[in-house]
Formats: C-alpha cells, structure tokens, sequence
C-alpha cells in the first residue's frame, strides 16, 4: 500500500568518515548522577544497551509482564547502534533525561548520536523514550506504550481491544465492518477467531512511533498512512480508522502458518483484505491497466513485496501479484490446496512447480487470468 509504514532502523544513512567506536553512555549534566534512585536507574540503563544486542543474553532488567504482552519489547532499538557504512556503535546513546512520573516511575529519554571527529558533526539517529518502574524495590524496565496511551479509550469488540486516542470519536460502522471480516477471515482458513487483537487505532504513522516509544526518528515523516501488525496479536494503524482487515489476516498468518514465504503473506492479505482504502477488485484492475501499458514486463522479476513498486502510486505490484497467485490456486485447484501450500515448509517456488506454476511462465499465467492478450 502507498506509504506503508515500515519500521527499520537502517534506513538512515549519513555522510560521515567511518568512526568505529567501543560503547559509550554519555549522561546530561541535567541528570544529578548522585541521587541514589538515579544510580540505579543508570547503571541497568548502561547494562541494557551495551548487551540488548547479543541474543544469547538473559536480560535481568524487563518487567515480565511487559515480555508477555509486547514478546520483544524493545525490538525497535536493537542494532539501532550499527551504521550500514561505518560500522557498530557509531551511534552512541546518550542519556538526556531521567523525568520522575511518580515515586514508582520514571521516564528515560536516550538519544543515540552519530558523531564525526574530523568535522565534530553531530547527526541524530533517534530519541527514544523507556520507562523504569520500580518492582520488588529495585527498578526494572519497560516500554514507554502503556505510559504514552494511560488516557487513550479502551473498548473491547468482539475479539479487538480497540485503544483510541481520546479527542477521537470510535467509528461504529467501521467496527462493525471489522466484525464481520474478522468472521470472513477465521471461516476461510477454518479456525476459530483469534483471542484477542490489540489494536492501536493512530492518527498517522506518526504517531505509532510516538506511542511505540520515539520522539524523533527520521522515518516518521516519510509517509501519511500505514501501519503493520506485530508481535503479541497487536495491530499498530496509522490510518485514523478501526478497520484493517489487511494487517489482521497476517496476525492470523503467523498464528496458523508460520513459515509463510512473504509473496503469498503479502498476497493472502491483499486477496482477502485489499491494500490501503482499496479491496482486491480494485487493485486487480489497476494491475490490469498496468500490464496493458507495460507489455514487456517480466513479472518474475517484481516478486519481492519488499520493493516499493507502485502503480499509480496505491497498488503495490508485488502484493497484488502474491494475491493473483493466490486467486489462480484457489480456482485451478481449490482453497484447500493453498492452505496446503501454506503450510509446506519447502521453498514457495518448489510448491508452485508442483501445480504447473513456474517464474517462467508465470507472466503468461497472470496476462491470461486477467484476460490480456
């Protein structure tokens, strides 16, 4: 969908000469280093991101509960370091704020700075916000989220557990609409509905970063709509909306088939739900002008959902040609043979081969179920 919120960390790419430096936490002459409670909070602080990194470590700073809900709570900032071009820990963090909320909370900012020695410039990659709670009288960590939306409306609908920002007014037919899709989706892969999503309802991509913990990262501003569904059931929507049936099925996706190769996650989603404001019908059709007017295309060569290959700036080429995959199997060979294909292991394109459909012919498949000559 046009400005798909993607969330990666290493899209920033700035001019410096290579710097490679050893971790360093910088602290805020602001913050009193001595005043005991801070202590603590900037040593587990320090702890936490010289090790966040390494996967093999045991991290004795989360609050439990906060792993159970978000499953990798602070996924947003790991390898946030790394420069693509110049090496780890280019961009050092450092410790601009230790806010108190109450005598049980505190909110940490931490910026992480990119710095040139020969120039002495300075280039922001991020500020991120984390909470410290106090617990068993010592503090642990937690994502900043349920601090950020304390005074967000919470309202439970069937099996979506809509968070709202509170000048917002929740859109009752939308609602409705997102029930019965969530009906639709869970007879078509013959499941029960899933137990519960969360669903951050935003404004804009904007603020699903603001909530997920930034105050500043260069991607926010990129795109107007978008959004994305997430570890621990949660669906984040930048779209001013409480329906988004495209990032609910992959929920159900990960769930039911987890070795789902991309193309057909992306496709299934697109098949089922449309992209953006537009359903599957609709993006078919802009796909069908598409091929009319680039007759020479080789379509076996646009099939990474990843690449941003838009027509007319909504229809995104690769998803849509994941869900005509998708449609020509259900009808050469039923939906039961997809959801078989869903649940192989093998690599998407030994599957495919195995019903006729091949990267070699697979233009000649799609010109011919769209009835292009």
């Amino acid at each position: 969908m046009k400005n798909l919120l993607i969330l990666s960390l290493f899209i920033f790419t700035s001019c410096q000469a290579q710097n490679k430096q050893e971790f360093h936490l910088s602290i805020s002459p602001a913050i009193d280093k001595m005043e005991i409670e801070n202590k603590e909070i900037i040593s587990i602080i320090s702890d936490f991101l010289q090790h966040k990194n390494d996967t093999s470590w045991e991290n004795p700073y989360w609050i439990k509960s906060d792993k159970e809900k978000f499953i990798e709570p602070y996924q947003d900032i790991i390898g946030i370091e790394r420069s693509p071009r110049f090496g780890e820990n280019y961009y050092q963090p450092s410790l601009m704020e230790i806010i108190k909320i109450s005598d049980m909370q505190r909110l940490v900012k931490i910026a992480f700075i990119g710095v040139n020695e020969e120039t002495n410039d300075r280039f922001v990659r991020a500020i991120y916000n984390i909470m410290a709670q106090k617990e068993n009288n010592h503090w642990k960590l937690k994502r900043a989220t349920d601090y950020l939306t304390q005074d967000w409306q919470i309202l439970k609908e069937g099996t979506i557990k809509y968070i709202i920002p509170p000048h917002r007014k929740p859109n009752r037919e939308e609602i409705e609409k997102q029930k019965d899709d969530i009906q639709k989706i869970s007879n078509f892969f013959e499941t029960p509905p899933i137990e519960t999503i969360t669903y951050y309802s935003c404004d804009t991509p904007k603020q699903i970063l603001e909530i997920k913990g930034f105050d500043y990262l260069p991607n926010m501003y990129f795109g107007t709509t978008g959004g994305y569904a997430d570890l621990g059931q949660i669906i984040y929507s930048g779209n001013q909306s409480e329906f988004y049936t495209h990032e609910i099925i992959h929920i159900y996706r990960h769930k039911l088939f987890p070795h789902l190769d991309p193309l057909l996650d992306e496709g299934i989603a697109t098949y089922l739900g449309g992209s953006g404001k537009n359903d599957y019908a609709w993006h078919k059709a802009k796909f069908k002008e598409f091929l009319s007017q680039n007759p020479n295309i080789d379509i076996a060569e646009h099939l990474d959902p990843y690449e941003r290959l838009y027509y007319q700036e909504e229809t995104s080429i690769p998803y849509i040609m994941g869900a005509l995959i998708c449609e020509i199997i259900i009808k050469k060979h039923r939906k039961e043979k997809l959801l078989q294909i869903f649940q192989s292991k093998n690599d998407v394109w030994t599957e495919l081969n195995k019903i006729g459909l091949t990267k070699q012919n697979l233009t000649k498949e799609i010109r011919k179920e769209l009835k292009i000559k």
